[in-house]
Order: structure tokens, then sequence, then C-alpha cells
């Protein structure tokens, strides 16, 4: 009769202790559960990324002002209200009241210009905003870049300190054998602290970069430091036609933005120009005064005599000069920058080129070496020359490998396609 009494209390137990594990575990199981940081993932996450969604609310600001430039007058009905006695010669003292109301109309289409010029400034602003996504995209895209090369850097940094590591084993042995003396003992244990020392620094470089990638895409909880981040250095694909580019260079968001700029400022000009004409309001009066009723209908009828608006007329105009030279330089900043690209993307893809066959004989110079000092056939001296060589060949390597890289993610940007 205990024995059903006994496992009920051990079931809900075992039940409370399967939940609370599954909790526990759960947050790691979903992060791992998680992608990596591929460059099209990348891509995706800086289209929602923090400065991303500052250029679209930056953008909500012009979509604001249209929605409110429609009101029928920026001037405000005016309510007057007055009361007191009239003091009679025959000593009687009637009470006289007041009430009348101003209602503003704008003459000269001033707010069919509102409403124009604030579509025309909402234009040039989501154009602005494409652009600075655009930014942004090209800022994470070469940021992970610069985290994939850290990781070859780490990788060849570990590289070398385990081939150090195997040098110093082989001079220790030597030198207990009597073969080599007690400098090559230190010379080998030198080198070793050095490549430790560098690996650790390539580390530590990858990391600060990799975080800087993170906060850029918005990733701030404490498991995304796991992340791995994987991808070829150098995109796949091959860039547009020169000509296909500078043929675009119209549909370029800093270039659309540069002439909505200029669109908005002539129809600011209009608005300032429709401006000068007056805001006549209608007046309805009521007085009460010695028992009689008065109403009157009026209008007040301002002269833009002294002020027609001249110095926001002048100055929309002048705006609409600047709007246009800053297009021009604009677009011709496009164009520079499209011949610029493709001059760097030719010259670090042939250095590349250029440097590429050399990989294989770098393994094959520094295995050779490196064996033939176990064997006793090298000294170290010439082993360590062979791998001095071998790191800086290897260095110029990735940095042209990343140059490469670096110089076609911005010209496919530039051109608006999509990286893989």
């Amino acid at each position: 009769m205990l024995r059903p009494c006994v496992r009920r209390p051990f079931v809900a137990s075992s039940i409370a202790l399967g939940l609370l594990l599954l909790l526990l575990l759960a947050p790691a199981a979903m992060h791992a559960a998680e992608p990596p940081l591929t460059r099209a993932r990348v891509a995706d996450l800086a289209r929602a990324a923090p400065s991303a969604r500052v250029a679209t609310a930056e953008a909500g600001v012009a979509r604001a002002a249209t929605s409110a430039a429609g009101v029928l007058s920026l001037e405000n009905p005016v309510l007057t209200g007055m009361g007191g006695v009239r003091l009679n010669p025959d000593g009687s003292k009637p009470a006289a009241a007041e009430a009348s109301i101003e209602w503003p109309i704008e003459l000269g289409g001033q707010r069919g210009g509102r409403i124009t010029a604030a579509k025309a400034e909402q234009r040039a602003a989501e154009i602005q905003a494409e652009d600075g996504r655009r930014r942004v995209l090209l800022a994470a895209l070469l940021q992970h870049a610069l985290v994939l090369r850290d990781e070859r850097q780490v990788q060849l940094a570990r590289a070398r300190v385990a081939l150090a590591e195997r040098l110093h084993a082989a001079a220790e042995r030597q030198r207990r054998a009597g073969e080599v003396p007690e400098v090559d003992v230190a010379l080998a244990l030198l080198q070793k602290g050095r490549d430790v020392a560098a690996a650790k620094a390539a580390e530590g470089t990858r990391d600060a970069d990799r975080a800087a990638l993170l906060a850029l895409l918005g990733l701030t909880s404490p498991g995304a430091q796991s992340l791995p981040v994987e991808g070829p250095l150098v995109p796949p694909g091959e860039p547009p036609a020169l000509a296909s580019s500078l043929g675009e260079v119209e549909r370029r968001p800093d270039v659309g933005a540069a002439e909505a700029s200029v669109g908005a400022a002539r129809a600011r000009a209009e608005r300032e120009r429709s401006a000068r004409w007056p805001t006549v309001s209608v007046i309805a009066q009521v007085e009460h005064d010695d028992g009689a009723n008065i109403g009157m209908l009026g209008l007040a009828v301002p002269l833009p005599i002294l002020n027609a608006n001249r110095a926001g007329a002048a100055t929309a105009a002048a705006e609409i000069d600047v709007a246009r030279a800053r297009a021009d330089a604009a677009r011709a900043g496009a164009v520079g920058q499209i011949h610029q690209l493709y001059a760097r993307y030719r010259a670090t893809k042939e250095a590349l080129q250029a440097l590429a066959p050399t990989a294989t004989l770098m393994e094959q110079a520094a295995a050779i070496s490196a064996r033939g000092y176990e064997l006793g056939e090298k000294d170290l001296a010439s082993v360590l020359l062979v791998r001095r060589e071998v790191i800086e060949t290897e260095a110029a390597l990735l940095e042209a490998e990343h140059a490469h890289a670096a110089a076609k993610i911005e010209l496919l940007v530039a051109a608006g396609r999509a990286l893989r």
C-alpha cells in the first residue's frame, strides 16, 4: 500500500528536474541551432542592423512631415471676447460685450506648395535612407571579410607554433645527442616564444574584429560571441562589366538621393514663392451695446509691402543651385568611384594570381627544411631563414587575398549585386 505513495513523489520530482534541465539547456540548444555568420546571413542581418534602422527612422520623420503638410492653414483661428459697461450721460451703466472670430484663408496656393515640397523631401529622405542602408551593408560585409582574414591568420600562427615546437623538440633531442650546440636550443626556444606571442596577438585581433562585426549587426547577446564566421574570403562570381556599371550610375542610391534633393529644393522654392501671398482672415463679430445687438462680417487683409517673404524666396532659389551642384558632384564622384574600384579590382586580382602558385611551394619548403634539420642535414640558421621567407610570403599572400576580397565586395555592392 505504501509503494504508490512513494512512486508518485518520485515521478513528480523527476518531471520537475527534467523541466529544469530543459529550461537551462534550451538557450544553448537554440543558440547551437542558429546558422553561422556566412556572407549571405551577414547581408540579411545588415538590413535590420541598428544603423540601418536609424536610416529608416530618419525617413519616417519626412513621412510624418508629409502627413501634416495638408492642413488648411498654418495660422489658427482667433477667438476674441471683450466685456464691460457703457457710461451714459444720464448716469446709467448698461452692460456691453463683444465677441469675434477670425478664420484664416491662405491664398496663392500655399497649401499645395507645402504638400508638394513635403512629398519631394520625403522622396529624397527615403532614397537617402536606402543609401544609408547600402553603406551599412558594405561596412558589415567588409568587417565580415576582415574576420575571415583574421581566422586565416590565427590558423597560420598556430601552424607556425606547431612547427616551432617541432624544431625546439628536434634541437633538444640533438643537443642531448651532442650533435648541435646549446645555442640551437636557445634559438629554437626564442622562435617558439615569438610564435606563441604572435598567435595570441592574432587571436586577440580576431576576437576584437568579431566583436565589432557582432555590434554592427546588433547581435549583443553573450551567446552570439560563439557564432562561427564562415565562408570564402573572396566572394564568388564576377562583377559586371565596366560599361554596364557606368550605364547604371543614375540608379545608384547616392546619385538618386542627390537628384531627389534637387527636386525637393525646387519644391521648397515654389513653396516660398507662394508664401509671398497674404493670409486673409474672415472676421465675424457680434456686439451687444446699450441693449442693441450688432452683427458684423469683414476681412483682414495683410499688405505684403514690408515683408513679402523675399528672403525665404531668394534663399530657396539659391538652394536649387547648391542642390544641382551637389547632384553633379555626386554623379561625377560615382563615375570616378567605379573607375577606381575597377582599377583596384584588376590590380588586386593580378597580384593574387601572381602569388597564388607560391602557396604550395611555401608548404613544401617549410616541411622539407624542418625535416632536414630533424635528420641532421641542415643547420638551424638555414631552417630559420627559410621559415622567415615562408612567413613573409604567407602574410603577403593573405594580405593580397584580403585586398582582392575587399575590392570585389565594394565593386559588387556598388553595382547592387547580391553576395554569397
